[in-house]
């Protein structure tokens, strides 16, 4: 029996690697739009359902595991910036301010199906435009939602947060960990 992450991010796979997890990647190819007048938490759960399911229909014995992660910033959401002019109005949006990161999880094997939604809010510290430049000089926020990775070089910006770090990143992984224990797809998989 194999474990699939239903998702092509480098972080998810790391995590799940360093606590002995071993995963065959296979992304998703979904549709991502939000629909008007969806709520965030709504939408970001239809999403990594929707994700997990598009691979789990293709894998039906093995489990599935899927996530979509959200940055919102008064309601709004923050996605992953277009350009560089995109990233700078992001950032500048969440300096000095504090905002949500929402990832939606969904675990799904033939036994079972469990779903998470971890939010954490995290403070952001005064950044000025040359802090902002300097910060997408290094590309790093080119594929992040909300156009920074508080475990790479963006570290250095968060004041402060509440709730799960992992969360962050785009996976929480002690959430995730305690249902594949539960359903017991560790044992099954003997990861040490």
């Amino acid at each position: 029996m194999r474990i699939i992450l239903a998702s092509a991010s480098p972080r998810r796979v790391e995590l799940l690697n360093q606590v002995g997890i071993r995963v065959e990647v296979i992304p998703a190819h979904i549709d991502e739009t939000i629909y008007e007048h969806e709520n965030a938490r709504d939408a970001i759960l239809r999403l990594a359902h929707a994700k997990n399911q598009v691979v789990f229909d293709q894998y039906p014995e093995s489990c599935v595991i899927s996530a979509d992660t959200m940055v919102l910033l008064e309601g709004i959401p923050y996605n992953k910036p277009l350009d560089e002019a995109d990233a700078f109005r992001m950032l500048k949006d969440l300096s000095g301010k504090t905002h949500q990161v929402m990832t939606a999880c969904v675990i799904q094997s033939p036994s079972f199906k469990e779903e998470i939604l971890s939010i954490t809010h995290v403070s952001m510290i005064e950044l000025s435009d040359e802090d902002i430049y300097r910060y997408i000089a290094t590309s790093e926020p080119m594929d992040k939602a909300g156009a920074y990775a508080i475990q790479g070089q963006a570290g250095w910006m968060i004041e402060k947060i509440e709730g799960d770090f992992y969360t962050v990143v785009g996976l929480p992984l002690s959430q995730c960990v305690k249902i594949l224990r539960k359903n017991h797809w560790l044992d099954l998989q003997k990861t040490t």
